[in-house]
């Protein structure tokens, strides 16, 4: 029984659209309240009205965030806004986007549909949390359709997917459109039998991590399992059996992996002498002059001599470097698992902001006093605008794809917010049906 199969999707139609651009939209979960209300303006028939839409005070069981959701997607779909594909296929998803360095690169990944077992399937890294399960289980109950993949990895030297997609009359070309970040998003359609078998046997293959969306996959499998128990006599064949999956092979350039920075503030009590006393006490501790970019280039330099981390604290950067007895002494008693310890995130988590900073871990998945950054850019935006907010910054190396691998195959999970996958999956660019009617 194939894990990976095509699906029939709904797309948006540029005909009745126009750019594609202007309908499509990022996660749900990475949307400012002010973008929210950017991509509202920006097409009325944007997917943000099916993936975040507004609440309001007067919200409740037959109006309410979830039913306007609905409701917009019906409307969509009368006016030929949103159609569904005449046939199955696998869709071929290319991002090109700028590297840090000014190159472009591309990265190729396969969107169809996973066949959802009762252990998953999928090898996870990440911890979920009940509340963004719950807000996306009651908007999937009244769409019916997911607007964002999962986004999985695997590993096939041969690329076998690239070989297929080459031949000649494979891929027929759907559409394009580069969006206000500069992402370049290129769809691509395969529907030849021949070709849709072959993909399907070799994507089934090969074992799948989860990349993002660890929320969304576990989310699907609650609604399966609900609809399971709703559907006597299911066969197993259903839409709401599948989870939509976009599949990624490490094999290649464009597969980039940015580490996520942490600013703190509002910790009571913060005393910055103590603070660079206890974390020398077990650490080398360099000053670095310079930009953030020289920050990041000496903290890249050091991380390759053990675990590393920059923090800014007193106003100066310091590159500190875990001395080796230390971090040996922490893989023996941390209480984690050897993949999990070795991780730079865990030791910054356990040792300092839990340890030295009594930083909770309830505390910390309610970002009580932590502010996350993607950028370089954004941390030193953030600390220029605010500088009496925050009492101290961090800076990480990207965790590598060998090191999540490993987790997750261990059956662990990293520390929140360990990864951040660039560029983000587009959402509303392959619309994947949980029923045969929708909404």
């Amino acid at each position: 029984m194939s894990k990976v199969l095509p699906v029939r999707a709904l797309r948006y139609d540029p005909s009745r659209v126009g750019d594609l651009a202007d309908v499509l939209a990022p996660p749900y979960d990475v949307i400012s309240p002010d973008e929210q209300a950017a991509l509202h303006d920006r097409h009325p028939d944007n997917v943000v009205r099916l993936i975040l839409g507004y609440q309001h005070p007067t919200d409740g069981p037959s109006d309410n965030r979830y039913t306007r959701s609905a409701a917009a997607l019906v409307r969509m779909m009368a006016d030929g806004a949103i159609r569904q594909d005449d046939r199955p296929a696998f869709y071929v998803y290319d991002q090109c986007f700028a590297l840090a360095d000014g190159n472009r690169v591309c990265r190729r990944g396969v969107i169809g549909r996973w066949r959802i077992t009762d252990d998953g399937g999928l090898l996870a890294h990440e911890k979920t949390l009940d509340g963004p399960k719950q807000d996306r289980f009651q908007l999937f109950r009244a769409c019916k359709v997911v607007c964002s993949q999962v986004f999985t990895f695997y590993s096939d030297p041969q690329r076998t997917i690239d070989a297929i997609v080459a031949e000649p009359g494979v891929l027929e070309p759907a559409t394009e459109c580069t969006t206000p970040d500069g992402v370049t998003h290129r769809l691509g359609l395969v529907t030849r039998p021949d070709a849709v078998a072959r993909m399907g046997e070799a994507l089934s293959a090969c074992t799948q991590f989860i990349a993002d969306g660890h929320h969304r996959f576990e989310t699907t499998r609650n609604y399966r399992d609900a609809r399971r128990t709703e559907t006597p006599g299911f066969t197993g064949e259903e839409p709401f059996n599948f989870a939509s999956v976009y599949m990624a092979n490490t094999h290649q350039d464009g597969l980039v992996i940015l580490p996520i920075q942490r600013l703190l503030h509002s910790i009571p009590d913060f005393d910055a002498a103590r603070l660079m006393a206890d974390v020398a006490a077990c650490c080398d501790v360099t000053p670095v002059d310079g930009d953030m970019h020289a920050v990041d280039r000496a903290l890249a330099e050091s991380g390759k001599g053990g675990p590393s981390f920059a923090m800014w604290i007193a106003g100066r950067w310091h590159v500190i470097r875990v001395r080796p007895q230390a971090h040996q002494a922490f893989i023996r008693e941390s209480g984690l698992h050897p993949t999990v310890a070795a991780l730079d995130v865990s030791w910054l988590h356990q040792q300092v902001l839990t340890g030295m900073l009594g930083i909770t871990k309830e505390a910390q998945a309610a970002k009580t006093n932590i502010d996350y950054e993607h950028t370089l850019e954004d941390v030193a935006a953030a600390l220029a605008a605010r500088p009496d907010r925050y009492q101290a910054a961090f800076l990480l190396n990207p965790v590598r794809v060998e090191q999540i691998q490993a987790v997750a195959a261990a059956g662990e999970r990293m520390p929140q917010k360990s990864t951040f996958f660039y560029p983000k999956i587009i959402s509303g660019l392959v619309i994947h049906p949980l029923e045969e009617r929708i909404p």
